[in-house]
């Protein structure tokens, strides 16, 4: 799944000739706390609700604050992945999609990646969760594959979050098993220090709540 594929198409962008009382206004009925400043197609960064709180007026221009604010994107071409990982990164409800040449595309929201990684084939699939900790320097995806292809099982998916002011990452992996007991046993042995696993069934409402909880890029 790629960028192009989820851009939300409800959304507005805003212009730096838009006030502050306008864009808090759009964030209110989109339900978002950010939106893209864009001016002729071309990108100029993204606007939150709290820096707009924070001016001296809110009556004044984006013009005026133009400088203050920050860019994150992503290209139409990359991956799901990569757009949680910018999400996460600065704590963003819209991500903006651009073309190789920085035209702006669109924006999509972290409730459409939700429903998007809710409604994936590995997600609706029953299976256990075990979320793994460790110092980023000991990640090896290979020797954590053959532990749980040793218990006759398979990775579906895989998800890494580093852990913020710390050389640590934890690292999510979904099963095609419920029965995870000794696979979380056989990675204790090889000293993995699992901070998390559910192996209980649940309605599929209630795993993607719980996935989304453990990904952690949707942010308030």
């Amino acid at each position: 799944m790629q960028a192009i594929d989820l851009i939300s198409q409800s959304l507005i962008s805003l212009h730096p000739d838009d006030d502050g009382l306008r864009a808090i206004s759009l964030m209110e009925e989109l339900r978002v706390n950010h939106l893209p400043v864009v001016r002729n197609g071309f990108y100029l960064g993204i606007l939150s609700e709290k820096e707009i709180l924070n001016w001296d007026n809110e009556e004044e221009f984006i013009e005026e604050h133009l400088e203050e604010i920050t860019a994150p994107s992503v290209i139409g071409t990359q991956h799901l992945f990569d757009i949680i990982e910018e999400l996460e990164k600065f704590s963003l409800t819209v991500i903006p999609v651009l073309d190789e040449e920085k035209h702006y595309l669109g924006s999509i929201t972290n409730r459409k990646l939700l429903y998007t990684i809710a409604k994936s084939t590995s997600i609706q699939s029953n299976g256990g969760v075990i979320v793994l900790r460790m110092n980023q320097n000991d990640y090896q995806m290979s020797e954590i594959a053959s532990i749980v292809e040793d218990n006759n099982t398979k990775i579906l998916s895989s998800y890494i979050t580093s852990i913020p002011d710390a050389l640590q990452i934890e690292l999510t992996l979904k099963l095609n098993t419920m029965d995870i007991n000794s696979i979380v046993k056989d990675l204790e042995r090889f000293d993995y220090n699992v901070s998390a696993s559910f192996n209980t069934e649940e309605t599929n409402d209630d795993f993607a709540d719980r996935y989304e909880s453990l990904m952690r890029f949707l942010n308030p």
